[in-house]
This record gives C-alpha cells, sequence and structure tokens, in this order.
C-alpha cells in the first residue's frame, strides 16, 4: 500500500550506494547475495535466533532495494526482474515456513498464511502477465520504472516487511501477528480480482 511512497522517498540514497556497488557488483549478483542474507535468516528462525535473523532481514531487504537501483542504472533486464520476484516468493514462504517447522503451535496458522500467498501472489502474477494486452506503458503510471506491472494492494512489499519484522521481534506473537496478516493477504486478493474484472471487463 505504501510501497511507491517509500521507494520514492528512499530513491536518491539507493541511487548513490547503488553507483558504489556496481563497481564490484552487477544487479543480478545483488540480487543472489540477498537471497543468500534470506535464506541464512529462515535457518535462524528455525533455530530461534530470531534477532540474528532480523539483522539478515534487514540486509536481505536492502540488497533487495539496491538491486532494482542498480538495474535502473545500467538498464533492467528481464532475468534480473524474474530473479527479484521469484527469490522474493521463495524468502517470503520460507519465512512463515521456518516459524511453522520450529514449533508446532505454529503450523495451523503457518498453513494458512501460505494460502494466503498463494492468493496474493498468483493475483499479482497474473495482472503482470496480462497486462502487456493493455498496452500497458509502465513508464508512464509508475514513478519508478520495473521490469513487470507492479498490483497494487492493501498488502505489498512494505506491509510484508513490516509483518516480518514483528514476528521477529515479538515471536511468542506470532499466531496472532500472522492471523491479522492473513486476514489483509486474503483482502488484497479479493480486491484485485475485482479491480482486474473491472478493468478488462468495461
Amino acid at each position: 500500500m505504501f510501497d511507491r511512497q517509500i521507494q520514492i522517498f528512499f530513491q536518491k540514497p539507493l541511487k548513490l550506494i547503488s553507483i558504489f556497488f556496481l563497481k564490484f557488483l552487477s544487479p543480478n549478483q545483488m540480487t543472489i547475495i540477498g537471497f543468500g542474507f534470506g535464506i541464512l535468516m529462515c535457518i535462524l528462525i528455525f533455530l530461534k535466533l530470531y534477532l540474528f535473523a532480523l539483522f539478515l532481514l534487514i540486509l536481505n531487504r536492502l540488497c533487495d532495494g539496491l538491486d532494482g537501483s542498480m538495474a535502473r542504472i545500467v538498464s533492467p533486464t528481464p532475468i534480473g526482474g524474474y530473479l527479484d520476484i521469484v527469490f522474493d516468493f521463495i524468502i517470503y514462504a520460507g519465512f512463515v515456513l521456518s516459524f511453522g517447522l520450529s514449533d508446532e503451535g505454529n503450523f495451523v496458522i503457518t498453513m494458512i498464511l501460505l494460502f494466503c500467498y498463494f492468493a496474493t501472489g498468483s493475483t499479482f502474477l497474473a495482472k503482470a502477465t496480462i497486462m502487456p494486452m493493455k498496452n500497458y506503458d509502465k513508464n508512464e503510471k509508475n514513478e519508478i520504472s520495473k521490469s513487470f506491472y507492479y498490483a497494487q494492494g492493501l498488502v505489498e512489499g512494505m506491509e510484508t516487511f513490516a509483518y516480518m519484522i514483528l514476528c521477529l521481534i515479538f515471536p511468542s506473537m506470532y499466531f496472532s501477528i500472522s492471523l491479522i496478516f492473513a486476514i489483509l493477504c486474503i483482502i488484497t486478493a479479493i480486491f484485485r480480482i475485482f479491480v482486474t474484472y473491472k478493468e478488462f471487463y468495461d
């Protein structure tokens, strides 16, 4: 919901940092490094080392912001956009799966949330797939150019990041936090279906 506003706010500092990292790394290499941080985070969650996992989550999200900024400087590529979204979804799922596997009491809500992730993820990716049929110009309607159409909703990247932070700071409240987040995810999926149907039906 707040992704665009926050991305615009951080665009300039990220660009300065990106120029520095481009001397040593490609955007895709930054994406892979961030993915590595995310996988390590999931392992630490399983081991219940939540503060260390929080540190790796921040590194993962920083890399996620930098790879896009770096790509916009040197020109985005299809494979870069592909790796970015695929790795994000793997980490999102791995995050809740790690909580579910580390404590039997978290298993049911984890399964519910994974279902909700499928709902939000499919509505997000499906719209990105069909938007070229409307001759959509991403540079015209998005303040920050991306390699794919970005469907808005109540739950986007920043809200997911906030959810993950809350879970790591208050792991004993994982069930309650995840239940609220799952409801928001379902609302987002329904909203996207409704908006997309109206957009194409009309």
